[in-house]
């Protein structure tokens, strides 16, 4: 059942973009690229959120699928992706912005990563990494940017605790719609963007994810990762098909999944979803090879997400 889970991790990510012809028409032939020499990393360290840096053994990341809280340091950190901070105007303000393309030089569609609780960890910038290592260029806005201590951005704050709190205290949900809006066009207009945008979030960013479906000036698709739907009227002006994945034991969020399905079918929207048997909230940031940790029980799987759920709710 964990392995089954885990491929469909990558599946769904990808998704998003591939198996949604108006999107992935010019990517679907290209294959996974390989990965050439690129720039010296630029890992933020530190492995924050009970993630160590480095990585090897066990618990390093298995081609093809997501990184794990245990990996994403040393998957960021070790990328030959080609990768960039940038800073994106926001109004007067600005959003840091990490952005990673896809190996060559060809045209491809851009993903707006959408950060879950704590904001752009080293787990969200793996997203990024498997997006374009998938053949997308994926820019994960940091929206705690200028909100740490001292004006810094989410790797000022001493850990996720911290940046959970900041981001309730002084983050809403318009203003991270601002800075993802900002980045789509931002990722539309460069150079080797070829017109197609997407997003993909996960917990809040799932959300928000959904609501760009509806608000983007221009977006082909939008995939959810155990994110509560947003309101009927925000449903009603959704533009594009939108796919969600949702852990079957995770009930605050996965009960409202029928009616949001009902709802976008009275709109005549296109919803699909799919629910994880034994699969809790937070599943994506837990995945890793279990049969190097647990012989594929997935108990230390459950481990890893009831920690996470933990420091949610120390958080709040």
């Amino acid at each position: 059942m964990r392995d089954h889970h885990v491929k469909c991790l990558r599946l769904a990510v990808l998704c998003v973009i591939v198996a949604l012809p108006m999107i992935g028409a010019d990517v679907a032939g290209q294959g996974a690229p390989a990965q050439p020499a690129g720039q010296a990393p630029e890992g933020r360290g530190g492995g924050r959120g009970g993630a160590p840096a480095g990585g090897g053994g066990g618990f390093a990341k298995v081609p093809g699928q997501l990184a794990s809280g245990w990996n994403a340091p040393s998957t960021v950190a070790r990328t030959k992706l080609r990768h960039e901070w940038v800073d994106i105007p926001v109004g007067a303000n600005k959003v840091h912005t990490w952005i990673e393309y896809p190996d060559g030089e060809a045209k491809a569609p851009v993903v707006v990563v959408m950060s879950y609780e704590p904001g752009l960890d080293d787990w969200m910038r793996s997203v990024a990494d498997e997006l374009a290592t998938g053949g997308f260029i994926a820019l994960a806005p940091d929206v705690l940017t200028g909100l740490g201590p001292n004006g810094g951005n989410y790797d000022s704050f001493k850990s996720p605790d911290e940046a959970i709190r900041a981001i309730r205290a002084k983050v809403t949900p318009a203003q991270e719609m601002r800075q993802y809006l900002a980045a789509a066009a931002y990722g539309a207009k460069l150079p080797r963007a070829n017109g197609k945008i997407g997003s993909v979030g996960f917990g809040p960013g799932g959300t928000l994810s959904f609501r760009f479906a509806a608000e983007a000036p221009t977006v082909n698709a939008a995939a959810v990762f155990y994110g509560p739907a947003p309101d009927d009227a925000t449903l009603q002006k959704v533009k594009v098909p939108v796919i969600g994945f949702y852990g079957e034991d995770d009930p605050d969020v996965t009960k409202t999944v029928e009616a949001t399905a009902a709802a976008m079918k009275r709109a005549g929207k296109s919803f699909e979803y799919q629910v994880y048997p034994g699969a809790t909230h937070h599943f994506g940031h837990g995945t890793r090879d279990q049969r190097e940790v647990d012989g594929g029980t997935g108990s230390r799987h459950r481990q890893n997400e009831r920690r996470h759920e933990e420091v949610d709710e120390r958080g709040r």
